[in-house]
């Protein structure tokens, strides 16, 4: 005579099995982040030897942004292999030109590129914003040095820093900036080039969002190279590095716009760096300020060790 399963044994059965789906699926979970992590240190290598190979070509590194609101990005796609997507855009100051009009520089600015986003990022592919329809997010911002705690000179927050609406800041990636690789005298290797951000579109404190982009921004079109002031939101492509790492999660105090500019990342602990020799680091958000804002001066003279 075959005998069934009873009750009690179906569901002692059933218990077995969940416990084993509980023990593994935080090992499934880690195994997965792992491979995110991964890819996201493999698109800021991309983005590093990007950087490398526009610089051999021009013998200067990209500009942050220029009159037009033409990114750092943008100047590297044909490094990315993105050279249809950089002869489709019109560098130009209006009709055509303008990123939030419907042409050829909107729908680049709707266009996914894997290379300018981490797997880790738990926002949408497409986002409308500042008059673009379906704009992409990225994770990736250019290092626009140590000094600056805000986009605008009028709304400052630490007396005595700077605002990405000056010119000549001591990063990298600032308004028409035209650094060259000898005026990075920290050396190569202790000084960042461009790291991750947390943007996150819906979080907002003091008016300000999480919202960085690549290509293009409308907000920043009427900055001017002439030393002029205009134009705001140039922390949609570049970060700062006087407000500590992760800023949001370790101080949920601080005001909104140091919130905005901080680096952070998806990956718990820290945020993954690339730096002028093309060396790619995950530093943790632990690390001390003053080791950290050294990472963020191209010529400080500043005497550390980046473990």
């Amino acid at each position: 005579m075959r005998r069934a399963f009873t009750l009690v044994e179906l569901l002692v059965v059933i218990a077995i099995v969940a416990m084993l789906v509980g023990l593994l699926l935080p090992a499934v979970q880690s195994a997965r982040e792992s491979a995110r992590r991964t890819s996201c240190r493999s698109h800021l290598k991309q983005i590093g030897l990007a950087i490398q190979n526009y610089e051999a070509s021009h013998s200067v590194l990209p500009f942050g942004w220029d009159t037009h609101g033409t990114l750092w990005s943008a100047l590297l796609l044909p490094y990315i292999e993105g050279h249809a997507l950089h002869d489709s855009l019109t560098f130009a100051e209006s009709g055509p030109g303008s990123w939030a009009a419907a042409g050829p520089n909107e729908d680049a600015a709707g266009t996914v590129l894997e290379v300018y986003r981490c797997p880790s990022m738990s926002q949408p592919l497409h986002l409308n914003s500042s008059f673009i329809r379906a704009r992409v997010p990225t994770s990736y911002r250019g290092n626009g040095g140590t000094q600056v705690t805000s986009d605008d000179t009028s709304t400052i927050v630490v007396p005595g820093t700077r605002s990405f609406e000056m010119r000549d800041q001591n990063g990298i990636f600032y308004a028409c900036s035209r650094v060259r690789l000898s005026a990075v005298r920290d050396g190569l290797s202790n000084t960042v080039f461009v790291g991750e951000s947390h943007t996150d579109n819906h979080f907002l404190k003091d008016g300000q969002s999480m919202d960085y982009w690549y290509l293009g921004s409308p907000q920043i079109d009427p900055c001017r190279c002439d030393g002029g002031t205009g134009g705001t939101e140039f922390s949609e492509t570049a970060a700062s590095f006087y407000p500590r790492m992760n800023l949001r999660f370790h101080d949920p105090t601080a005001h909104g716009r140091l919130m905005e500019l901080a680096y952070g990342s998806y990956h718990r602990g820290g945020a993954t760096f690339v730096l002028g020799d093309g060396a790619v680091r995950f530093i943790a958000d632990t690390i001390d300020l003053e080791t950290y804002r050294a990472l963020g001066s191209r010529s400080g003279a500043e005497s550390f060790i980046l473990d």
